[in-house]
C-alpha cells in the first residue's frame, strides 16, 4: 500500500511534466554554465528541497487530504509514501545532474573523477534529506498554506551560511577536495547514515502530527 501511494504521489508530481522538467533543465544549465559542473548536483539538492512542498499544495487545491481520510489507507501510509516519493524524485533529478556534469566535463576535455562525483552526490543527498526532514513535519502538521515559509528556510540558512563563510574567509585555507579525498570512506558511510536517520526521525514525527490533524 505504501508503494502504491508513493507511485501515485510521483505521478501526481510529474504530470504534467512542466512540474519537474524545469528542475532538470536548471541543473543541466548549472553544469554547463558554472566552472565546476559538479555544482549541478548541489543545485539538484537545493531545487528539490524547494519543490518538496508541491505535493502538499496539490493536496490543498484538490482537497486530497479529505479524500485520503476516506480511503482504506492509514495516515502513516500517506506519510511514508510521500517521503519515498520525494526521495525517488530527488534521485531522478540528481541522476540528470550527474550525467550533465559528466558530459560537460568530458566535452571540456577534462578528466572525469567519479570518486569526487560520488562524494558530491552523497553530500548533496545529505543536504536534501536534512532539508525535507525539517520541512515535512510542518506540512503534515498544518498544511501547505500555513507552512509555506518552511520551503525556503532550510535552503536559505544553507546559502546564508555558505555566503557568510566565504565573506569571512573561514574556508580560505581549507582544501575541500583534499578533505573529501582524505576522508572519503568516512563520508560515504556517515553521510548516508545521517541522512537516513534524519528521514526516519522526521517521518515518525510527521506520522504523529498528521494523525492528530483534523482534515
Amino acid at each position: 500500500m505504501i508503494g502504491t501511494f508513493a507511485r501515485f504521489d510521483i505521478v501526481n508530481f510529474v504530470d504534467p511534466v512542466r512540474r519537474v522538467l524545469p528542475a532538470i533543465l536548471l541543473v543541466v544549465a548549472v553544469a554547463v554554465a558554472t566552472p565546476v559542473p559538479a555544482f549541478a548536483i548541489g543545485a539538484a539538492a537545493i531545487v528539490m528541497s524547494l519543490l518538496a512542498g508541491n505535493p502538499f499544495a496539490a493536496d490543498e487545491r484538490g482537497r486530497l487530504d479529505t479524500l485520503y481520510s476516506t480511503l482504506p489507507i492509514g495516515r502513516r501510509t500517506v506519510v511514508v509514501g510521500r517521503y519515498l516519493a520525494l526521495v525517488a524524485l530527488y534521485f531522478g533529478v540528481a541522476l540528470a545532474a550527474t550525467l550533465a556534469a559528466i558530459v560537460t566535463t568530458a566535452l571540456a576535455h577534462q578528466p572525469v573523477d567519479l570518486a569526487v562525483l560520488g562524494a558530491v552526490n552523497v553530500g548533496a543527498f545529505l543536504v536534501f534529506a536534512v532539508a525535507i526532514a525539517v520541512q515535512l513535519p510542518f506540512f503534515f502538521s498544518v498544511g501547505y498554506t500555513r507552512a509555506r515559509p518552511m520551503m525556503f528556510i532550510p535552503s536559505g540558512v544553507l546559502v546564508a551560511g555558505t555566503a557568510l563563510a566565504a565573506q569571512t574567509g573561514v574556508l580560505d585555507h581549507v582544501d575541500l577536495l583534499q578533505v573529501v579525498s582524505q576522508n572519503l570512506a568516512i563520508l560515504l558511510v556517515a553521510a548516508p547514515t545521517i541522512a537516513v536517520a534524519a528521514l526516519v526521525a522526521s517521518a515518525f514525527i510527521s506520522s504523529v502530527r498528521y494523525s492528530r490533524r483534523a482534515l
